[in-house]
């Protein structure tokens, strides 16, 4: 399991929501200096590790690292909020909804230089994954890439590439299933074996028609129907929160726009092989 860090747009929501003041009600203390320098800690609800406080085993990675599961307190608060017995989820989760209800409409917003700081570890993190996933790899040429550039267009572009792959490699089983009981035939024939018991077989009891029939024309084709439309609802609810401090970013209100209006016709469409 490995810990993803914060998402840029996920810390710049953090802050337009904090009132630049720890979460910790009561406290004031700033989040962000005069010197533009944070000296504040962005801080999981339920840890991002296993031996962290409030670990939740349900959650994944992103849900660890998502907008909801992060608050920003002062560095005293970060280590009082250790103590779980006094501060379990519940207490958390309320800490922060009631000081975002105060700052909603401050729309605080950390300087561009100071964020972009604060997002160098982030960067670092990915730049040593991509080092690890090629020249410290110990197959490199057998390797599985990971995305660590592109974005989120290119992440949901390569996932439906998976799954149009996924799909031919399918449909070539299937093909290939097909032609099981005639392949079978011809074999024994050229070895000499009388095929005429099987050719009269009834299709409903031959144990090469029907073998995996259910499988291939049933879930084969829901399973992918299915996840196509988790897919999609994964980008809307992703571009949703993105657009919330990126509203002018227009090649992600294109991307919603379409993902909205697919996953609509899939809603209504959309039906599973019975």
């Amino acid at each position: 399991m490995a810990r993803l860090a914060p998402k840029l747009e996920t810390i710049r929501a953090l802050f337009a929501r904090s009132g630049n003041q720890c979460a910790f009600p009561g406290c004031i203390h700033p989040l962000v200096n005069d010197k533009q320098k944070f000296i504040g800690q962005v801080c999981h609800i339920e840890a991002a590790m296993p031996e962290g406080e409030r670990y939740n085993p349900e959650q994944n990675d992103e849900q660890r690292r998502s907008y909801e599961n992060l608050l920003i307190l002062c560095y005293q608060h970060h280590i009082e909020t250790d103590e779980v017995e006094e501060y379990p989820f519940e207490v958390m989760i309320k800490m922060k909804q009631e000081h975002e209800a105060n700052f909603l409409k401050s729309d605080f917003k950390i300087d561009e230089a100071a964020l972009h700081k604060l997002m160098r570890d982030v960067e670092t993190y990915w730049d040593k994954i991509e080092v690890l996933n090629t020249v410290e790899h110990t197959m490199e040429d057998l390797a599985f890439r990971v995305t660590t550039k592109g974005g989120y267009s290119k992440l949901f572009d390569d996932a439906r590439e998976t799954i149009t792959r996924i799909e031919e490699l399918l449909e070539r089983l299937s093909q290939s299933n097909d032609r099981l009981n005639d392949d079978f035939i011809n074999f024994i024939e050229e070895h000499g074996v009388d095929s005429s018991i099987f050719k009269e077989l009834p299709y409903s009891v031959s144990p090469f028609n029907i073998r995996n029939w259910e499988d291939f024309s049933f879930s084969r084709p829901n399973c992918l129907i299915q996840i196509r439309i988790d897919l999609l609802t994964i980008e809307i609810k992703y571009l949703e929160e993105f657009l919330k401090t990126n509203s002018q970013d227009k090649q992600a209100i294109a991307y919603l726009e379409d993902a909205k209006s697919r996953l609509a016709d899939m809603a209504q469409n959309a039906v599973m092989y019975d």
